[in-house]
């Protein structure tokens, strides 16, 4: 019965450690993930693209990029949503760009489209963590 107890506890042990690896490892990626999108979102901003005239721009960068990098998910619309993502926390403090920054990038486009408040963005973001 002592044994069996002693590899239950290793077994638990064991598990957690993977799940927080895994967890660490999945945070490091989205951060990494949203830098790239962050940084497509700038260019565009700084450039002045705007939807419109700005449009066939981005259907040509989205195709190009596409061409590169088929499995990334850069079609037109997510390039707009980069860009509102930097534009939306270009100004923001430093806790909430934390926050989002580890968020998978559908979280971050729920946050884009549902929430305007400051102070509710931070909750929510903190919250999905």
């Amino acid at each position: 019965m002592e044994l069996e107890n002693q590899y239950a506890e290793i077994l638990q042990t064991a598990l957690a450690e993977i799940q927080n690896a895994r967890i660490k490892i999945a945070q490091q990626v989205n951060i990494a993930a949203n830098t790239v999108y962050w940084n497509l979102g700038k260019l565009l901003f700084e450039r002045k693209i705007e939807k419109g005239h700005g449009a066939s721009v981005v259907n040509r960068l989205s195709a190009d990029l596409k061409a590169e990098f088929p499995d990334m998910g850069l079609s037109p619309r997510n390039l707009w949503n980069m860009k509102r993502y930097y534009e939306r926390y270009k100004d923001a403090d430093l806790k909430l760009l934390q926050s989002v920054a580890v968020l998978p990038w559908g979280h971050n486009l729920l946050l884009l489209d549902k929430i305007n408040n400051h102070e509710a963005a931070v909750f929510y973001a903190e919250k999905a963590i």
